[in-house]
């Protein structure tokens, strides 16, 4: 009788002791996941320069800048290899002179950010002030890693992307994140320049800039930012610049689209881009300087007219359609606005 009552009890504790197992286990699973996460070690001196091997005289070209974070991977004669977030988000292997890094602590401030927009069409501004209503920078793709340099500002967080620095949202950035935390969504045109056999690529966002590089007609970049007229660019050796937007192809545009919709050519009086004070002309999403811009074509693009104003025209190009100034369109510029021959040569291409 003893015995009989026993199996019961026995059969009961059992199934609790499954039970609890059940639902311990996940969480000790997620304990050990955290743990398994690769410690960050910091830069708390000067900007350090990363080499391809354990050795000085293999120098990259790459530099990990003060205060920023990476992880250390292993150890050879005198140097760390290290494992770094690019500016493109691409986890990237080099070697350090060892004894420099420190490991961070909850103390440290964060030390860098992954751009991370809930839809990929929309881009995150580089506000050059802490506030929505500021003039940006560009907008930038997410995957996008910007180094952190102030985390004081309440719904701002002031970066540093390449030779850029301002404000992007703090809600949509992650910082200190986990490497691979975001999908990348970053474009990779190739070089496609109507007028010469390559592209160059300028320290800062003007045609005046310094060149600091080039890229031949079918070369490949990646694009980490936007303005209307550069695109802010990573060549393949990982040398970081601007570039014309409009002779990449596809062609990067500012405004927040879908690259992948396309409008087939419609009816209406076909015309050339013809700005003589410039290089080209911007489809805008209406009728206004102030509208953001779908695209900037060069002199001599082939456009459908097919209605808008006298100032403003709404046009067909290359699978897309706006509003281009009409000034700007061979054979619909406005009385008032006939030029007058000589031409400013200011590149305006509004």
């Amino acid at each position: 009788m003893t015995r009989l009552s026993r199996k019961p009890r026995l059969l009961a504790l059992t199934l609790a002791i499954l039970m609890a197992l059940s639902l311990a286990l996940p969480a000790f699973a997620e304990t050990q996941a955290q743990q398994a996460s690769p410690a960050l070690y910091i830069n708390p001196g000067a900007d350090l320069p990363i080499f391809d091997t354990a050795s000085a005289e293999d120098g990259s070209g790459a530099v990990l800048p003060t205060g920023m974070a990476c992880q250390v991977v292993g150890e050879q004669g005198g140097y760390q290899q290290i494992l770094y977030l690019n500016l493109a988000g691409v986890p990237t292997t080099g070697w350090v002179t060892a004894g420099v890094l420190r490991q961070k602590t909850e103390a440290d401030t964060p030390s860098y950010g992954i751009v991370s927009s809930p839809d990929y069409l929309t881009r995150v501004p580089l506000y050059q002030k802490a506030s929505v209503k500021a003039k940006t920078h560009g907008k930038y793709y997410n995957g996008v890693t910007v180094q952190v340099i102030d985390n004081t500002h309440k719904d701002y967080v002031q970066v540093r992307v390449g030779t850029l620095e301002g404000f992007m949202p703090r809600a949509l950035l992650l910082l200190d994140a986990p490497y691979g935390s975001v999908a990348p969504a970053l474009p990779h045109p190739t070089v496609q320049h109507p007028k010469y056999n390559g592209l160059t690529l300028r320290a800062e966002q003007s045609f005046k800039s310094d060149k600091i590089g080039s890229v031949p007609n079918g070369g490949s970049v990646t694009v980490l930012g936007i303005t209307e007229e550069f695109a802010h660019v990573m060549l393949e050796d990982g040398q970081v610049g601007f570039m014309q937007a409009s002779a990449l192809s596809p062609q990067p545009v500012y405004a927040d689209l879908d690259p992948g919709v396309f409008m087939p050519e419609p009816e209406g009086m076909e015309t050339v881009i013809d700005n003589p004070d410039g290089q080209g002309a911007h489809l805008r999403a209406k009728g206004s300087t102030k509208s953001e811009s779908l695209g900037l074509y060069t002199n001599g693009t082939r456009v459908i007219v097919t209605g808008g104003s006298t100032y403003w025209r709404k046009v067909w190009v290359d699978g897309k359609t706006g509003f281009m100034m009409a000034k700007l369109l061979r054979g619909f510029v406005p009385e008032d606005q006939q030029p007058d021959g000589e031409g400013n040569g200011d590149g305006n291409e509004y």
